[in-house]
């Protein structure tokens, strides 16, 4: 019995030595000095200066003597669990003798045991750590940033909150900031520390980016700073930088505060510099790239030093060992991020295609040895990249390089030739690797691997099949038709019948990067002039239209591998963008299938001849513009459009729109006469031509009001009516019998974009949708076509100032033409001979800001400026919160009454979505119940039930309504219950 048990604890033992047991016996003599009974158990206290040092140290030896071997056993963890309250006890004493001593140790902590052994202590670490940046002292200072630095880098997701309010408690960003602005002449380590904790901070919890890029204090220290010679303190603001310029908010601050922060990033990109500080300059310039500002102040002002440091981080590595480095690697891929600038459009294509980017991509998929075999004439480039890619070199790089060689492929030139491309085979070869792991891709959908690789180099194939340039393009579909001959009618079967058996699925079915492939690989076939018709011939178009009515119809939506648009591999915490101009968006399935569906009604010949279209058409075109009109993103609708106009429509169909047609050919209140050659009248409202198709005004003409614009003889009285239409509402429906002169007349207006429609030109890639915007018709051009003044409620201003009259009371001069297409109400009021049609003014039962807001909206359909959201929100005071959402409580409340049921229910989304705290629902539900909107009181009701004790208990209730009351116990009650 005792040999059996002497074995167990000698199998328990394993891997730990005699060193071991006798420093943790001293460890355990010296925390016996400490230990304390108090109520609740027993506690490390000790407030000997001796004690605690001489603790210290049996701490500090005791964790030398562990390996990685012994971290994660047993005993060490009890051992762990131990040493972090007296350690957290002494640095909270604060006693100077002591607490760089345990600072350092502290560090060297966090360093030696693995998280999973912290993990549960860590809020016990946290907190004396962060408590002890309130020293004065620099080297407790730097050890407690480089201890919290470490933590933090390895947090899990689980711990963040409680973290936080720890992080909140012990002001550890003020203290921080603080510390870096009254640095002066303090070593670099200080100040690479302290910057580096803050980024981390910063990357980690949004929220806490509005202390430090409102500080104009620190950001002119960190401006001192980057001008420093230290190459160590210029990379830690650089970090600072890029967390800062996660937020959007802050990214602006960043681009405003000159070109300091811009300089610096490109100087560091350089790649005479060190690694890290060429890695902290990429990682600036990947954030900016998600800016939209960012990238154009890139693009304008850095445009070809900017690619040359990109292809200089992608291009100059090499391998050690066969291998490359850690540090090599990251920077690969950030610059691989930075690259993903072209993936937006731009000047600066062409200098990566003078630059060889088809090589530096190359070089990422191939090893030299496979490179350095490609011929002068190349016969067989399936062979050599088949080979190459074999080796499967460097495999985490390969979906970066799909999503640059997409976006090359999406914004090239269009005049793009072999004669502009570096190296012929190079691009020859590229294309060939993309098409045959497209061909995998499409092997791999059969055994349902889910690869986020797989669905990037599909995407890259699609965008080199419809690249704008035909030398692209067609050398992408001779490749390609060559990989997938083999086994090509098989594939498109099977991907036809898939996607036949989703469209028949019930609710509820989420999409995944399988189904996106599918139907990636349709439309690819679709755009091959082998395929095409086979496609068709299995049913093609009636497949795709059953799935996309599915799409619509369930509101199906592709899980996003990123929150972003291109592929990233790290986690990127944005704040403050809204992305509303993704092109994508959650809606990636519906612009694959609206893309193909396209492609093969554009094959198809007439619509007419189709006997499946013909039978389906109205309800395909029903369905059509109905995703055009209630689809987020900008791809579905470009698709939308495009695909209408092989129906007869063209142009663009929105809400707004189509309410204002409806004022097209009402005579009542138009102000204008169009006078045709033959002397034909055509009456128009000015306001409405003068923002939607100015160049029909005569240049002497056009800011002025005039009663009759007089018209070339060329221009027909059937070709004007359909301009008009277009003008109108957005689009036109028009026979091939007038395309013609269409064509010529929005040539002769500038209607670019509806040229482009009629000529069914295929959308551009990323190309922002246009929309039916009438809001500059409130500015100095639409004045002098105003007819009426909307007044807000409340007492004149002496500081209100109008650009256009001297009115003291905050006001508008609008439109009645507009008003009433947009508002029922309106034209009842303004229109119905009633005392408010004959007076030059009314007023509205509005705040000024709520009346801007249905103002803007009734002319865009756009529901601006919205409250403030991200960082900035969070930050903002309580009741300046309030009053950000009383505009919005406003409007809710008098869409109900004038029946605008959208503007409804934006109104509420808006509400929701800042309703954050316990007081202000308390305010919104008696407001909600005052106005009689009692959705509104029901959501404030739920927002307060998780409280209602406490609110109960505090007194709180006591300024409600008994029935309110009533409400909020209900909902509380219904809380529980569930």
């Amino acid at each position: 019995m005792r040999s059996s048990s002497s074995k167990q604890v000698a199998e328990n033992n394993r891997g730990l030595n005699g060193r071991f047991f006798t420093l943790r016996s001293r460890l355990y003599n010296a925390l016996g000095l400490g230990l304390r009974n108090e109520e609740g158990g027993r506690r490390w206290s000790c407030t000997d200066v001796e004690t605690q040092r001489h603790v210290v140290r049996s701490i500090d030896a005791f964790l030398e003597c562990i390996t990685s071997d012994m971290s994660l056993h047993p005993l060490v963890k009890e051992s762990v669990a131990d040493i972090v309250p007296a350690l957290g006890n002494i640095l909270l004493q604060k006693n100077e003798a002591v607490m760089k001593l345990a600072s350092k140790v502290f560090v060297k902590l966090v360093n030696v045991i693995p998280y999973s052994v912290t993990e549960s202590l860590i809020l016990e670490i946290i907190h004396p750590v962060s408590s002890s940046l309130s020293s004065c002292h620099v080297p407790v200072i730097i050890l407690c940033a480089t201890a919290l630095k470490t933590i933090l880098s390895c947090l899990s997701s689980k711990k963040e909150r409680d973290v936080w309010k720890v992080l909140e408690e012990t002001e550890t960003i003020s203290y921080i900031i603080h510390h870096i602005q009254s640095g002066g002449s303090k070593p670099p380590d200080f100040f690479v520390e302290t910057i580096s904790l803050l980024s981390y901070i910063l990357n980690r919890y949004p929220y806490s980016r509005f202390s430090v890029w409102n500080n104009n204090g620190l950001m002119e220290v960190l401006r001192s700073l980057s001008l420093e010679p230290m190459l160590s303190v210029k990379a830690a603001v650089l970090q600072l930088y890029s967390a800062i310029a996660l937020c959007r908010n802050g990214s602006q601050k960043l681009l405003e505060s000159g070109n300091s922060p811009l300089q610096l990033m490109m100087e560091s990109m350089d790649g005479l510099n060190p690694n890290y500080l060429q890695l902290a300059g990429f990682t600036l310039a990947e954030c900016f790239v998600v800016n939209e500002e960012g990238r154009f102040t890139m693009i304008e002002s850095y445009r070809e030093t900017l690619v040359k440091s990109i292809i200089g981080g992608l291009n100059s590595w090499s391998l050690h060992s066969g291998k490359l480095t850690k540090e090599q690697m990251s920077l690969i891929k950030v610059a691989c991020c930075a690259c993903k600038i072209v993936c937006y459009p731009g000047k600066h294509h062409n200098y990566f295609w003078q630059l060889g980017i088809e090589s530096v991509l190359l070089k990422l998929l191939l090893d030299d040895s496979h490179i350095n075999q490609i011929p002068d004439h190349l016969n067989e480039p399936e062979v050599i990249a088949r080979d190459g890619l074999s080796a499967n070199f460097l495999p985490s790089i390969k979906p970066h390089v799909w999503d640059i060689l997409g976006g090359l492929a999406a914004h090239c030139a269009e005049d793009l030739t072999a004669q502009m491309v570096k190296s012929e085979n190079h691009l020859k070869i590229l294309i060939t690797c993309a098409c045959l792991g497209f061909a995998s891709s499409l092997r791999s959908t059969r055994q349902r691997c889910q690869d986020v690789e797989n669905e990037l180099v599909s995407r890259a194939v699609l965008l080199l099949i419809y690249s704008p340039s035909k030398y692209i393009s067609s050398q992408t579909k001779s490749i390609l038709c060559g990989i997938l001959k083999p086994n090509a009618k098989e594939d498109i079967k099977y991907l036809l019948n898939t996607l036949n058996t989703m469209s028949s699925c019930s609710n509820n079915m989420v999409l995944d990067s399988l189904q996106v492939i599918h139907l990636i690989s349709v439309a690819c076939y679709s755009g091959l002039s082998q395929y095409h018709r086979y496609v068709m011939k299995n049913q093609g178009i009636h497949i795709l239209c059953s799935y996309i009515q599915m799409l619509s119809r369930d509101r199906v939506y592709a899980q996003r591998m990123n929150t972003l648009s291109h592929y990233r591999d790290h986690n990127m915490k944005m704040c403050c963008y809204e992305f509303k101009d993704d092109w994508l968006g959650d809606e990636t399935c519906m612009v694959f299938g609206l893309l193909g569906l396209a492609e093969l009604v554009h094959h198809s010949g007439s619509v007419k001849d189709h006997v499946w279209l013909k039978s389906t058409e109205s309800q395909l075109i029903s369905l059509v513009q109905d995703i055009c009109i209630n689809s987020f993103a900008s791809g579905p609708k470009w698709y939308c459009a495009y695909l209408l106009s092989y129906f007869g429509f063209y142009g663009f169909p929105s809400k707004l729109g189509k309410r204002v047609r409806t004022s097209l050919n009402e005579d009542e209140i138009t102000n204008l006469t169009l006078v045709l050659g033959n002397q034909e009248r055509v009456s128009v409202h000015g306001v409405i031509l003068s923002v939607r198709c100015p160049s029909l005004f005569p240049s002497e003409g056009k800011a002025s009001r005039r009663n009759e614009i007089r018209l070339s003889a060329h221009v027909s009285h059937q070709a004007l009516l359909k301009l008009l239409e277009y003008v109108y509402s957005g689009h036109l429906m028009a026979g091939d019998d007038l395309m013609k002169s269409l064509k010529t007349l929005a040539k002769h207006c500038n209607l670019q974009l509806l040229l482009q429609m009629l000529c069914r030109n295929r959308p551009k890639w990323g190309a922002r949708f246009p929309t039916f915007d009438l809001t500059s018709a409130l500015g100095p051009n639409g004045f002098c076509f105003s007819d009426i003044v909307l007044e807000a409620k409340g007492d004149t201003c002496e500081e209100w100032k109008c650009e256009f009259c001297i009115l003291s009371q905050p006001h508008l001069h609008a439109h009645k033409a507009i008003l009433c297409a947009s508002s029922d109400h309106m034209r009842a009021l303004l229109c119905s001979g009633m005392q408010e049609s004959q007076s030059e003014s009314i007023k509205i039962d509005l705040g000024w800001n709520a009346l801007v807001r249905l103002v803007n909206w009734l002319y865009s359909g756009e529901l601006v400026p919205k409250p403030e959201h991200g960082c900035l929100w969070y930050n903002l005071d309580e009741q300046v919160k309030l009053e950000q959402v009383i505009p919005y409580v406003e409007l809710y409340c008098l869409s109900d009454s004038w029946l605008l049921e959208d503007l409804h229910k934006e109104c509420l989304e808006v509400i929701t979505n800042c309703l954050d705290s316990v007081n202000m629902a308390t305010k919104m539900i008696q407001i909600g119940a005052d106005c009689c909107q009692w959705d509104l009181v029901e959501l404030a009701a739920k927002f307060m039930a998780p409280s209602y004790h406490h609110l109960r208990n505090s007194g709180q209730l006591l300024e409600l309504d008994e029935q309110l009351v009533d409400i909020v116990r209900a909902a509380s009650v219904a809380r529980l219950s569930q």
